[in-house]
């Protein structure tokens, strides 16, 4: 069962993991390839802990951590968001949890923070995000042609949005 909590500084030896995990990094527009430290995950998140336009969660399985997602850039004038995921196990991925965190988030965004629209960019070589994405209501706003270099080839960068008039929780049995 998928359990979602605050992100907190026990988290910041799996950011580190997970970061540095290349099948979790490729796609990190801001981080593509670059290794992180326990130094400067910490520093990250005692800059987070003072911004109040970023809401992070771990996510679980049974208790156990696999992955972290949330907001960022919130703009409460402006009701909007980015939002981003990232499944830090491998072992976990294709299996559901990433669409049971996604409602979670996107229930989050419209009716606690009562957002008008939710953002993201993902790279058009993670076909899986993509379809994901489609399938929760987002839709393609825009596209950075050659915007993300992974792997020694240039790939494009999807803006995709939601709003919350169009959000609908799709019926996932869990």
């Amino acid at each position: 069962m998928l359990q979602v909590r605050p992100h907190k500084s026990s988290d910041i030896p799996l950011r580190v993991k997970w970061l540095n995990n290349p099948q979790v990094s490729q796609y990190i527009g801001d981080c593509s390839g670059e290794k992180t430290t326990l130094a400067k995950e910490r520093k990250w998140f005692e800059a987070y802990k003072k911004n109040s336009q970023k809401k992070f969660f771990t996510f679980c399985v049974d208790d156990e951590p696999i992955g972290f997602m949330g907001l960022s850039n919130i703009q409460k004038m402006n009701r909007n968001a980015e939002l981003f995921i990232a499944i830090g196990e491998d072992a976990y991925r294709g299996k559901g949890y990433g669409k049971q965190a996604l409602i979670w988030l996107l229930d989050y965004a419209f009716c606690t923070l009562k957002l008008h629209k939710v953002n993201l960019g993902v790279v058009d070589a993670n076909k899986r995000a993509i379809c994901l994405y489609k399938f929760l209501g987002f839709v393609e706003e825009g596209r950075m042609r050659e915007e993300i270099f992974i792997n020694k080839r240039w790939h494009d960068l999807f803006s995709m949005a939601i709003f919350q008039k169009n959000w609908k929780p799709p019926y996932v049995p869990f």
